[in-house]
């Protein structure tokens, strides 16, 4: 099984936060293929330190790193124009990575569930 990794799992298992160390360590045991992309990478290093730098890179390296190609890119925008029509907004991050899993037939990782309404979204919810 594949999973995308929202910048907020990576956040907390950088805060040493128990819940996501552990879900990450499971996946590891399985076997899973865990996966993050330019979106959950810039958003990681958006807030790190140059004392926390080692430990990101760390982190991030360990994981597959999955480029966006353009369909994933329309998808996205496709996604934004629906919903922004329905009175919602989402920011067009959060729309990559949405499509990004849906594209990649992976379950999105996030602690940010209300920011994913798409009904052909897998997701797994980290507290």
């Amino acid at each position: 099984m594949s999973y995308l990794l929202d910048s907020t799992v990576l956040i907390d298992w950088l805060r040493g936060m128990p819940d996501a160390k552990r879900q990450l360590e499971e996946f590891a045991l399985e076997g899973a293929r865990l996966a993050v992309n330019a979106v959950s990478v810039a958003e990681v290093y958006s807030g790190v330190g140059d004392n926390d730098r080692a430990a990101t890179d760390a982190l991030l390296d360990a994981f597959d790193y999955w480029l966006i190609d353009e369909e994933t890119a329309r998808r996205a925008g496709w996604y934004r124009y629906r919903f922004a029509r329905l009175g919602r907004q989402f920011s067009v991050t959060d729309m990559i990575l949405a499509a990004h899993a849906v594209d990649r037939d992976a379950t999105l990782v996030t602690g940010n569930v209300k920011d994913f309404p798409m009904p052909e979204l897998k997701m797994l919810r980290l507290p």
